[in-house]
């Protein structure tokens, strides 16, 4: 009778190895309604604010389907006839590829999105190679794509930047390892796949900013 035996550490370890990296980096989100506010502010914007979101990603490291990640950023668009913040409700949604991602990155970053996101995104209208900058600094995140989006942020103040009697009212659309409630500054959406365009310019407190982690499947 052959004895097998085996070492603990080896065995976890070969465990541990078997198991996908995990994609790290940064993210932000912005919405079109107050994740801190006060009640008025929810009630109001409870059914028919917060139709628009703009979501970014910038991956410090991470493979996916074999294909290195790192320095990829990604950009989401999202949209719906009823506010994003409350349940599963029917959007659509514009993904942003950096164009200066070879097109093998580019493609596992769509991948990547679409697997891991699809009930966030719902139903993608267009993918685009852009040019994309995304800048996040201990008090400020900024997400840029040329003349068709802009998103300016920094860290809330509080409780300056709210209404008095403000609390938060929604998380973060995708889980976060460091989170930090924003202030956005400025915002704008001019592309064309949703029959209207948005910009924003009065400060509120409309989003996050910070680190995520995601195992890949």
């Amino acid at each position: 009778m052959r004895v097998w035996i085996f070492s603990l550490p080896a065995l976890v370890a070969s465990l541990l190895a078997a198991q996908p990296a995990a994609i790290t980096g940064d993210y932000i989100e912005d919405r079109a309604n107050k994740v801190y506010g006060c009640f008025c502010e929810w009630s109001g914007e409870g059914e028919h604010g917060g139709r628009e979101a703009v979501l970014g990603w910038h991956v410090r490291s991470g493979e996916y389907r074999g294909v290195d990640l790192t320095g990829m950023r990604m950009a989401a668009v999202l949209e719906s006839r009823r506010t994003l913040s409350q349940g599963d409700n029917p959007r659509r949604s514009v993904l942003f590829l950096d164009s200066a991602a070879p097109p093998a990155r580019r493609g596992a970053a769509e991948a990547l999105l679409r697997a891991h996101y699809s009930g966030l995104l719902g139903e993608v209208l267009a993918v685009h190679a852009v040019p994309i900058e995304f800048l996040r600094e201990p008090g400020r995140a900024t997400l840029r794509i040329g003349n068709l989006l802009n998103v300016e942020m920094r860290k809330a103040r509080l409780p300056d930047d709210a209404l008095l009697g403000a609390i938060l009212w929604y998380d973060p659309f995708i889980p976060l390892t460091e989170s930090t409630l924003g202030t956005t500054l400025n915002v704008k959406f001019a592309g064309p796949e949703f029959d209207h365009r948005w910009e924003r310019s009065d400060p509120g407190v409309t989003g996050y900013y910070g680190a995520f982690r995601l195992t890949p499947r």
